[in-house]
């Protein structure tokens, strides 16, 4: 399927407000895909309820990652999942690294794999990619 936005690449996500498919942030984030004209409705229906984040305050930034909308949806692909668990255990498992590694070390670990997932590493992932820069952005951008 073609990016809804830009109509010249290979779509790889599905807006959660509109269904328009994009291929990337930046289509996403694109002055051309606005929620302007959508109007939110309550549904009638019971439905299941979204995952609250208790006591978040607006400038938490791992509150703002966790609450935004964006990073939620990456979080919801498997591959994605995937990557994420990996890391996990290389971190926090030992019968996933050799046993007598520091802290350090695995952190060392962690972050070789990180790079391998990102743009020009041997396991280049696109969705990796886009979820690092996300995160990076709400890290580093104050809110509006």
């Amino acid at each position: 399927m073609i990016c809804g936005i830009c109509e010249t690449q290979e779509s790889k996500y599905k807006c959660p407000k509109c269904s328009i498919a994009y291929c990337s942030i930046a289509c996403y984030k694109s002055p051309d895909h606005s929620h302007e004209n959508i109007t939110t409705t309550t549904p009638t229906t019971t439905t299941k309820p979204e995952l609250k984040i208790p006591n978040v305050q607006e400038h938490d930034k791992f509150g703002r990652i966790l609450q935004d909308i964006e990073i939620r949806y990456f979080l919801k692909e498997p591959s994605l999942q995937i990557h994420l668990l990996t890391i996990i255990k290389i971190l926090n498992d030992p019968s996933f690294t050799q046993k007598n590694l520091t802290i350090e070390q695995k952190q060392d670990v962690a972050n070789l794999k990180i790079n391998d997932l990102r743009t020009g590493g041997v396991e280049e992932n696109k969705l990796v990619e886009e979820f690092i820069q996300r995160v990076l952005y709400l890290i580093y951008t104050t809110q509006d």
